[in-house]
């Protein structure tokens, strides 16, 4: 929703109708588990097909189990040439096995992804960490 105000004010009349999901990959995955208990997934997902936009954000951040990369790759491919996925992580693509246990699984899900994706990789600090930085606030050292 954010991101349909903050198009609007900049003038971007087609992103100001856009319905904009914004989750934690975390929260994705355990929304996910909480309907397979309760045998609604496929609801679940249509609910947030829904939206024109859906944005994951630190994707990989807590590994998957089986079940997880599972119904991850379910949502994935219901979305796949149905609706925009933006997704945010701090894994290189050959890392993926740190959070996509099964191989297949994470072929086919990075297949999907990547397919008609624009791929933006980022290097250096995060705004966050420059902040903290500039404030004195940390003594990591810088990559």
């Amino acid at each position: 929703m954010r991101l349909g105000r903050w198009a609007a004010r900049a003038g971007s009349a087609a992103a100001a109708v856009a319905v904009v999901a914004g989750l934690v990959g975390a929260d994705l995955t355990e929304a996910l588990y909480r309907a397979l208990a309760g045998n609604s997934v496929g609801r679940v997902i249509e609910n947030l097909l829904r939206n024109d936009l859906i944005l994951v954000d630190e994707a990989g951040f807590a590994p998957l189990d089986d079940t997880g990369a599972q119904l991850l790759f379910r949502f994935v491919s219901a979305a796949y040439e149905r609706r925009s996925l933006g997704v945010a992580s701090h894994w290189p693509f050959d890392q993926r096995g740190r959070f996509l246990p099964e191989h297949t699984t994470a072929v086919s899900l990075l297949d999907r992804l990547l397919h008609h994706a624009s791929v933006v990789v980022t290097n250096g600090d995060s705004y966050r960490m420059r902040q903290a930085r500039a404030r004195g606030g940390t003594t990591l050292n810088k990559h």
